[in-house]
């Protein structure tokens, strides 16, 4: 019987360590987002690792299309950006799951050139638990133009 009840107490506390890890993941989702609305490099990388790419998908005639940017590229494009048009992400919702030190969280997005819609989809960002906090080391995207689906 003083097993059973240790065992429910411990219960919520596993349940709140897991959400509590959950409210890091989306806090350094949106610290990167953050950074990429505001072309700060310094804020992009304090939450990305040494190794991150980025993975965009859509489709070309009927057939899924994959293109990677490698970190330096990346972050040297999102700096370099013109102030015009604005670059807008909204992000939309949040799904994360955690595996030990791996995680995945799910972002529904649209993404917005000044106040006009330009594609929708979903990232997906993969990050690794490491001793300095999560890291992002993958976000792979899909982009699609029929954003009302």
């Amino acid at each position: 019987m003083k097993k059973l009840l240790l065992l429910l107490l411990f219960i919520p506390l596993v349940s709140f360590g897991q959400d509590l890890e959950k409210l890091k993941l989306k806090s350094v989702v949106k610290t990167f987002f953050e950074g990429f609305h505001n072309k700060d490099s310094l804020v992009i990388a304090s939450v990305i690792d040494k190794s991150f790419d980025l993975n965009s998908t859509s489709f070309k005639e009927d057939d899924g299309v994959l293109r990677n940017i490698n970190r330096d590229n990346f972050i040297s494009a999102i700096i370099s950006r013109p102030d015009s048009p604005v670059w807008k992400e909204k992000l939309l919702s949040f799904d994360v799951k955690i595996d030990g030190p791996l995680a995945n969280v799910w972002v529904k997005y649209e993404f917005w050139l000044d106040d006009k819609l330009s594609h929708c989809g979903v990232n997906s960002i993969h990050l690794l638990k490491k001793k300095s906090g999560w890291k992002i080391f993958n976000i792979t995207d899909s982009r699609r133009l029929n954003c009302n689906n």
